[in-house]
């Protein structure tokens, strides 16, 4: 190889190194962090315990946990600090920091959520069923039909008893038409589209 070659070899993987420096990549071991990453910003709107943040640089959705396992109260307009990583185009939380300090455990960054474990209501193929409860712990009728409003359901219809819980036809937060199941003691354990 004579000079002229040898030159720009050197000049070809100095290039590389620049260019590799200059659209520097995230390292691997950053991403699989299990503290995961700090948003902040401000929630402007709410969808049961999902809520949208948003900062001068853009919005996204941010997913808390279902409400079955456990109702947030977030609010729009409040200012919140969420850590917790990126999940597709969605943010999972991991805790979410409200302005006054008060701070919100959702689930521990390197382990399974709680509500992915067994759960004393599962039914015999191992899926989340309907608690049972005693008669005299049962809700009225109307009192489950209020717990579904409050969730964000409407358009309440074709309601029909079963065994240990109520299937209602209804509309969800996003207008999807639903079938949602609520046990007596006014636990929402599925939603399933229509």
């Amino acid at each position: 190889m004579n000079l002229t070659h040898k030159s720009l070899a050197a000049a070809g993987i100095l290039g590389l190194a620049l260019a590799g420096a200059a659209g520097a990549q995230t390292p691997i071991r950053d991403v699989l962090a299990p503290a995961g990453i700090t948003i902040s910003g401000t929630v402007t709107d709410v969808f049961g315990n999902k809520f949208v943040l948003e900062d001068a640089s853009g919005k996204v959705l941010v997913e808390s946990g279902p409400e079955w396992h456990r109702r947030l109260d977030i609010q729009a307009g409040e200012k919140l600090s969420v850590s917790g990583r990126p999940d597709g185009r969605n943010f999972e939380a991991f805790t979410i920091t409200r302005a006054d300090g008060t701070r919100i455990e959702i689930r521990p960054a390197g382990a399974p959520p709680p509500w992915a474990g067994p759960r004393d209501d599962r039914g015999p193929r191992g899926d989340r069923g309907p608690r049972h409860v005693a008669p005299h712990e049962e809700k009225p009728r109307a009192e489950l039909m209020e717990i579904l409003r409050q969730a964000g359901y409407r358009d309440l219809d074709d309601v029909e008893r079963k065994r240990n819980h109520y299937e209602v036809e209804a509309r969800n937060r996003f207008g999807e038409k639903v079938e949602v199941h609520i046990d007596l003691a006014g636990n929402i354990y599925r939603e399933k589209r229509d």
